[in-house]
């Protein structure tokens, strides 16, 4: 089954629609900038509503040792997304999971993954400033490839365009944002029931094809 990751969420109630449409994760950014900013203790007590077995992730970019401790010290979450340049010794030795995001616009940019092979995921998206951009990368420079972990498929997914980006790619999982928004924060309950339909769609559509 394709794991589906909704980021990005600041309403209690878009929380709970996400939980109800059975998102295996939540993202919740801590990163200054971010129109979807959450500080530490309104992101720990949306994270803390989250029932088993759906992953809580606090996303940061270049965050300090220290911040990273206040994480993962705080018990709300159960993995931490770092979205920037961070050295790889940063993601050894922690005590929650890790994804390691990846901005992508060039193949360069996908070399740049052999450097964190002991991440527990990756995620490719977009590349952009801060964390809005809204537009898929060029999927096709996935063809062929292989990386050290499975990824995410991130930037820009909604309803309309998961479809193709699931046939052509077949991540592991895929991360959603700013296509199931109705502005940038918001989520938009319909768009999130159609792209989880759209995930669940092909799933099946998988399934028959390999028996």
């Amino acid at each position: 089954m394709t794991y589906v990751k909704i980021c990005g969420l600041t309403r209690r109630e878009d929380v709970e629609r996400a939980v109800e449409l059975g998102a295996s994760a939540l993202g919740f950014i801590l990163v200054p900038g971010s129109p979807r900013r959450l500080s530490l203790e309104a992101a720990a007590e949306l994270a803390s509503a989250v029932p088993p077995p759906v992953c809580r992730v606090a996303v940061m970019m270049d965050p300090g040792p220290g911040e990273v401790l206040e994480v993962e010290h705080c018990g709300a979450f159960d993995t931490i997304q770092f979205h920037g340049s961070e050295d790889p010794s940063l993601l050894s030795g922690r005590t929650l999971g890790t994804i390691k995001a990846f901005s992508v616009e060039t193949g360069e940019d996908l070399e740049k993954t052999g450097r964190y092979g002991h991440a527990g995921l990756f995620l490719l998206d977009s590349r952009k400033k801060g964390l809005a951009a809204g537009e898929p990368f060029d999927h096709s420079l996935l063809a062929g490839k292989t990386f050290a972990r499975p990824f995410l498929l991130a930037g820009g997914l909604g309803p309309e365009n998961l479809p193709r980006a699931l046939s052509t790619v077949s991540p592991f999982g895929v991360d959603l944002n700013s296509g199931v928004e109705s502005a940038p924060g918001v989520k938009d309950s319909a768009k999130m029931a159609a792209a989880l339909a759209a995930v669940k769609h092909f799933d099946r559509s998988e399934r028959r094809d390999h028996q």
